[in-house]
């Protein structure tokens, strides 16, 4: 068998495998609250045995020593009510929730030996148990689970590996051992032993508390056979209940401790793989996921669409990697010998990161940049393997198509379409880019936002404009600071949330410095006035570039001033439009998922929402009409489209069938809605183009 398995830099120095004080701090804290709550928790599991059997030893002395019609009823009735009591509570105690993922699919040692000696490897290196099994998923991630339940906070359970298939497609070797290592290093028995029981505890905690229905669902079942069951069902789930909430309250307060502990498990994690990996393949992996994710989750968002057309993939993940290679086209990346791209520092100098940062963000998971500057500062060297990770299955391609046939399975049961190839998909990706991408001469200057209104008829204002040059007023640095003002005005927005409590934190991040949540509402003011400012230099800088392309207009003649009139205050008027249009869709929305949520077995709470929806949906007719009576408007719309919203606007607004919510209509209405707004929206955008093309037209030949 060839030896795939990159070699360890061989580190030997003990401090990178023991934990920091830090961490040593975090967890005796953490141990510390859930002593706390197993004593609480004895108590009221005691006290609550104790009220059980009082219960049945009540039940059954009623009977016996005073026998007679009250008490023959009254003493199996107390004892019922405290052995159900009893069994809940022991129902509660032995619940296990094995964790779901239909997606999941197991493989064997025997179909892809290297893989399994690969792992083997990397298991001894990392001093963890072989995994119970190996599955596989259709994601970008490795992540380690395990069956948990209440006596596994006295043993450990046997864990289980989970591969997904969308991390190899997106990773070499060396990064697929670092990526592995970096999960298999939160159970490493070298030094975070005492780390990996706080993790799975926490785990085994939260299921019991959050996810531990079973009891429910016995409560219903046993209501459906009379009052009498349904009653004794009640007054049980009501002291379950009294329970898991004063359980939850503790629970809030270990968890708030364990959210330090977990950043401070995660660093060390990233210290053990390193040092088996190289700073190297830490960095370049961890970039690599980022830009796997997007991509299959573009694939994957896409296959509803497909499946409306009659298409479907033949294998995703050979789709996942042709968005890979075109994604990193259109970014201007390289890319090595294993076809991979290559991230280099200066392409997320295009991105703008928040300046608020909420503290349960970096609190559970450390951020790209956190973990970089430790892989360098680290500095660890390592021979690197850059072949794919797919080297290391056997018969990938196969794999790949038993994958893609189970998300069509579970999503799609039953679907067959037409197969479009990975280049199929490219291309009319590449189509649907190119036409809605405005000219790079504006550099984004317009994108993503709306045009100013304009007095197109101050001629004289217009005439008196500086003239500049198209480099100046659409210059990158200008565009930089576009994106500033519109991240700006989102921490805003942010900050106020964080001041009226409706994002509930202690502390949080500005500009990378620790504050606290009482600060937040002085932030927002000095960042509102900030905001205001900018605002006015858009809204200036984008009449000083009108009257730029107006002077332009002057120099071709008076038709050219009048075409460039009419077509800015065409835009602006789909502008407003669209903007009505997107408001009462939202309400429609919202009034949709009322109805969704309030009970359909009360009329008198469902009916208010019904009357709401249609009040919504004649007003979103009316919107309809206007689109549809329009020339102006009638374009944005397909023919087929357009065939469908008259069909609808001659309907009532009816979603009622003998006192039963339609969901026939609901959907056709959630239909109509969504791909009117899509339709007209991308409209716009096709208007606008147009606009910025038939500007460059005006420009002097270079």
């Amino acid at each position: 068998m060839t030896n795939l398995y990159p070699a360890s830099p061989g580190i030997k120095d003990p401090a990178v495998f023991q934990p920091t004080t830090a961490f040593r701090l975090q967890i005796v804290k953490v141990i510390g609250f859930i002593l706390l709550f197993f004593l609480l928790y004895a108590i009221v599991l005691l006290t609550a045995i104790t009220l059980g059997a009082a219960f049945i030893t009540a039940g059954i002395a009623l009977t016996g020593y005073y026998p007679n019609i009250f008490t023959f009823i009254a003493g199996p009735a107390l004892a019922i009510l405290g052995g159900l009591m009893l069994f809940l509570l022991v129902r509660f105690l032995f619940y296990r929730r094995p964790p779901v993922n239909p997606y999941r699919a197991p493989i064997e040692a025997h179909h892809h030996p290297r893989l399994f000696d690969f792992i083997s490897r990397l298991v001894k290196d990392t001093r963890i148990r072989f995994p119970e099994k190996v599955f596989v998923v259709p994601e970008v991630n490795v992540a380690v689970f395990y069956n948990a339940s209440f006596f596994n906070l006295l043993w450990p359970a046997r864990m289980n590996l989970e591969i997904g298939l969308g991390l190899v497609n997106s990773v070499n070797i060396s990064e697929f051992k670092m990526i592995l290592a970096q999960e298999f290093a939160h159970f490493s028995r070298r030094s975070m032993k005492l780390g990996s029981y706080v993790y799975a505890l926490n785990k085994v905690l939260y299921n019991m508390l959050y996810e531990n229905d079973s009891w429910n669902d016995l409560a219903i079942r046993w209501s459906s056979h009379g009052s009498l069951p349904g009653f004794f069902a009640h007054v049980t789930l009501m002291l379950v209940n009294s329970i898991q909430f004063l359980l939850r309250k503790l629970y809030r307060l270990i968890n708030r401790q364990y959210l330090e502990l977990s950043r401070e498990m995660e660093f060390h994690a990233d210290a053990l793989a390193v040092s088996l990996a190289g700073t190297a393949a830490a960095i370049s992996g961890g970039r690599r996921v980022e830009m796997g994710t997007y991509c299959l989750d573009h694939c994957m968002h896409k296959l509803s669409e497909l499946e409306n057309d009659g298409q479907q993939f033949s294998n995703i993940f050979q789709t996942h990697r042709a968005v890979i290679d075109y994604y990193a086209r259109q970014n201007r990346l390289d890319t090595d010998a294993a076809g991979l791209p290559v991230i280099p520092d200066s392409y997320f100098h295009t991105f703008l990161k928040s300046r608020v940062q909420l503290r349960e963000q970096w609190t559970t998971h450390p951020t790209r940049e956190d973990r970089e500057q430790r892989y360098l500062a680290a500095g660890i060297i390592c021979e690197q393997v850059n072949t794919s990770a797919w080297q290391l299955f056997d018969d990938p391609e196969l794999l790949q198509e038993q994958s893609t046939r189970q998300v069509y399975d579970v999503l799609s049961p039953g679907f067959t379409g037409e197969t479009i190839s990975p280049a199929e998909f490219v291309a009319e990706l590449t189509h649907r880019h190119r036409l809605y991408e405005y000219p790079a001469a504006f550099h984004d200057y317009y994108d993503n936002r709306a045009f100013t209104a304009i007095n197109t008829e101050d001629e004289q204002a217009l005439s008196a404009a500086v003239a500049t040059s198209m480099a100046q007023l659409y210059h990158p640095d200008i565009v930089w600071r576009i994106r500033s003002y519109y991240r700006d005005k989102q921490d805003v927005e942010t900050l106020q949330a964080i001041a009226i409590g409706q994002f509930q934190t202690r502390t949080f991040e500005f500009d990378g410095q620790s504050r606290k949540a009482s600060d937040a509402r002085e932030l927002a003011r000095q960042l509102a006035r900030h905001v205001a400012a900018e605002q006015d230099w858009l809204q200036q800088h984008d009449r000083q570039a009108y009257g730029y392309h107006y002077q332009r207009a002057l120099a071709k003649g008076p038709d050219t001033v009048r075409l460039l009139t009419t077509r800015y205050q065409q835009i602006l008027m789909h502008q407003e439009f669209a903007n009505r249009l997107n408001d009462q869709v939202v309400r429609v929305i919202h009034a949709i998922s009322q109805v969704f949520n309030a009970s359909h077995d009360t009329l008198a709470l469902l009916m208010p929402w019904m009357e709401e929806l249609r009040a919504e949906c004649w007003r979103f007719r009316r919107l309809l009409h206007e689109v549809t009576s329009s020339p102006g408007h009638t374009s944005c719309l397909s023919p087929e489209l357009y065939d469908r919203v008259q069909l609808f606007t001659m309907q009532d607004c009816i979603f009622m069938q003998d006192q039963v919510p339609d969901y026939a209509a609901l959907q056709e209405l959630h239909e109509i809605i969504s791909s009117v707004m899509e339709q007209y929206n991308n409209s716009n955008v096709l208007l606008r183009k147009s606009f910025l093309e038939f500007l460059l037209t005006m420009e002097p030949e270079a």
